[in-house]
C-alpha cells in the first residue's frame, strides 16, 4: 500500500516531463503501449500541458497527469456511463487486485471432497484518480491545464455540477519512468490485451497469442506458446523455448527508427473478432444491446407490478391465513459481478424450512440446489404459487431495481456459486433472470441437474441478445399456461 499511496503523491505534483523509459517493446514505449491500449477500446488518452491532436472517432477522453498510466474495465462502467449523461465522470480507481480470491478444498468427517469453494478478500492497497468524457472542449482544457488543480478548477467552472457524475471502480495506477511499475503494466497488458495489432501497425502473429514485429523472422522449430509479445531482435537462437505469459523487451542493438509512427489513429482500428471481445466491452453493439434490455427490464417490471397488485394482495392474504407473517421470503443471492441481494418472492415454505433441509437426505439434485419430492416443508399454499408459479411475482420488484432482468441465468447464492468457479464468474458476467435457458431446457434426468445448469448458463452467456431473451420470454408464457415451468429461484 505505501508503494502505491507514493505513486499517487507523485502524480499530484510531478510536471509535465516524464522520465525515458529504460526499455522498449516494438520501438514504442510502456506508455506509447497504454494509450495504444486504450485506443484499441476507442479511448483517447489527454495528458496535462501536452498539445495532441484530438480524435475525432474517439468515443470517450481519459484525463491523466503525465505519467499516470492506469488500467481498469471500462466495460464494467459502460451502462453508467450510457444512462447517467455526465459531461464528465469523475473516476476513483481502488487497487485491490492482489490476492483478490483463494480456493480451498472442503472435505467431509471421512476426508472424501465436497466442493472447492472459493473465498474472495480484496486487500486495498492505494487509490488514484482519473476522468473520462465525451467533451473536446473539456479535454483540451485538461490539456492546458498547468496542474491537477488548476485543470480540475477549469472543468468544474465550466460544466455544471450536476453533468459530473462520481464513481469508484476496481482498477490499477502505474507511473511512467518507474521501471518496476512499467513492467507490471506490461504483465497486466499482454493478460487483458489478446489483439495488439488492433491499434499498432507492423505486428503479426506468429502463433496463437505470439507477436512480434512483421518484419522479423523467427525459426520454424522454435518452441512458442503465447500469450507472448517479442521485442525487435528478442527471442534469439539461445532462447528456443519461450512459454508465456511473457514479453521480450527489444534488443538494445536491434530497435529501428521511426517505429513510433506504427499507432493508428482510432478511426482506423477495427474490432477484435467476436471470440476475442471481452464479455463487457463498450462496443456499440454490446452496449445497445444492455442498454435495450435495461430499458425493456425497466418498463415491463413497472407494467407488471401496477396490473398484478391486486392479484399480489390476494396471494399475501392467502400466505397469512395459513402460516401467518412474513408474506415474503428474501433469499441472499448473487447478482452481476457477485453483488449480493435479496431475491424476493412469496414464501411458499414453513418458517423453519432452512433448519428442516438439513435433516432431510432425499435431495433429487446432484448439485448444490435443493429438491426433494413432495417436500414435507411446503404448505398447501405454497405448493399452489410454486405450480402457477405466482411466487415468483415479487421478483419483479428486484428486476425495477437492477438487481436482476426478466431473463437471464438462475439467481444463485453464493454457496452455490462456489462448486465450479470458472463458470461462476461467467454466469455472474450478467443479470441472473426471473427465467432462462436452464428453466426451459432442464430434464431433471437423474444426475444431469446441475451438468444442465452448467451447460445451459453458459449457452445464455454466449448467446445473449435482445432476439434470444424475447425467444425465451415468448416460450416462458407458453410454458407458464400450461403450467410446466421450473421456479426461477427454488
Amino acid at each position: 500500500m505505501i508503494q502505491t499511496l507514493q505513486a499517487t503523491q507523485t502524480l499530484a505534483t510531478s510536471g509535465p516531463t516524464v522520465p525515458a523509459a529504460s526499455y522498449t517493446l516494438w520501438g514504442l514505449t510502456p506508455l506509447q503501449l497504454h494509450d495504444a491500449y486504450w485506443r484499441s477500446k476507442g479511448v483517447q488518452c489527454i495528458r496535462r500541458d501536452q498539445r495532441l491532436h484530438l480524435q475525432r472517432a474517439a468515443d470517450l477522453y481519459l484525463l491523466l497527469d503525465p505519467a499516470q498510466l492506469v488500467l481498469f474495465d471500462i466495460g464494467l462502467l459502460s451502462e453508467r456511463l450510457m444512462w447517467h449523461n455526465a459531461s464528465v465522470t469523475r473516476l476513483r480507481l481502488i487497487d485491490e487486485t492482489e490476492e483478490r480470491y483463494s480456493e480451498h478444498v472442503v472435505t467431509d468427517d471421512r476426508g472424501l471432497v465436497q466442493r472447492i469453494e472459493r473465498r474472495y478478500r480484496a486487500l486495498v492497497r492505494g487509490s488514484s484518480r482519473v476522468m473520462l468524457t465525451r467533451s473536446r472542449r473539456v479535454a483540451s482544457m485538461w490539456m492546458a491545464s498547468r496542474s491537477r488543480r488548476d485543470g480540475w478548477d477549469r472543468v468544474r467552472r465550466s460544466v455544471p455540477w450536476a453533468r459530473v457524475d462520481h464513481q469508484k471502480c476496481v482498477g490499477r495506477t502505474f507511473i511512467a519512468g518507474n521501471e518496476s511499475h512499467e513492467r507490471e503494466l506490461l504483465d497486466d497488458l499482454i493478460e487483458r490485451w489478446p489483439c495488439p495489432s488492433q491499434s499498432i501497425n507492423g505486428l503479426q502473429e506468429t502463433a496463437a497469442g505470439v507477436w512480434h514485429a512483421g518484419d522479423e523472422t523467427t525459426p520454424t522449430d522454435d518452441v512458442r506458446i503465447g500469450p507472448l509479445w517479442l521485442g525487435q531482435g528478442a527471442g534469439g537462437a539461445e532462447q528456443r523455448c519461450l512459454v508465456g505469459p511473457a514479453w521480450l523487451a527489444d534488443a538494445s542493438d536491434a530497435v529501428k527508427p521511426g517505429r513510433t509512427a506504427l499507432l493508428k489513429d482510432i478511426a482506423d482500428i477495427e474490432l477484435p473478432d467476436p471470440g476475442m471481445r471481452e464479455t463487457a466491452d463498450i462496443g456499440p453493439p454490446r452496449l445497445a444491446y444492455r442498454s435495450i434490455k435495461r430499458l425493456f427490464d425497466i418498463v415491463a417490471s413497472s407494467a407488471a407490478l401496477l396490473i398484478l397488485l391486486p392479484l399480489m394482495v390476494a396471494v399475501g392474504f392467502a400466505v397469512w391465513l395459513e402460516s401467518g407473517r412474513p408474506f415474503f421470503f428474501g433469499h441472499q443471492r448473487q447478482g452481476r459481478g457477485g453483488r449480493s441481494f435479496r431475491c424476493w418472492k412469496f414464501r411458499t415454505m414453513r418458517p423453519d424450512a432452512h433448519q428442516m433441509a438439513r435433516q432431510l437426505a432425499d435431495n433429487q439434485c446432484d448439485g448444490p440446489q435443493v429438491n426433494i419430492k413432495d417436500d414435507p416443508r411446503v404448505t398447501r399454499v405454497g405448493r399452489f404459487l410454486r405450480k402457477s408459479n405466482l411466487d415468483e411475482l415479487p421478483q419483479f420488484w428486484n428486476v425495477m431495481r437492477g438487481e436482476m432482468s426478466l431473463v437471464g441465468p438462475r439467481p444463485s447464492p453464493d454457496d452455490e456459486n462456489q462448486f465450479c468457479p470458472a463458470w461462476r464468474d461467467l454466469r455472474l458476467s450478467v443479470r441472473p433472470g426471473i427465467t432462462g435457458l436452464w428453466q426451459l431446457k432442464r430434464t431433471r434426468e437423474p444426475g444431469e441437474d446441475f451438468q444442465e445448469w452448467i451447460k445451459y448458463d453458459i449457452e445464455y452467456v454466449q448467446r445473449a441478445s435482445f432476439g434470444f431473451d424475447m425467444m425465451i420470454l415468448l416460450h416462458t408464457a407458453i410454458l407458464v399456461l400450461r403450467g410446466r415451468t421450473s421456479s426461477a429461484a427454488e
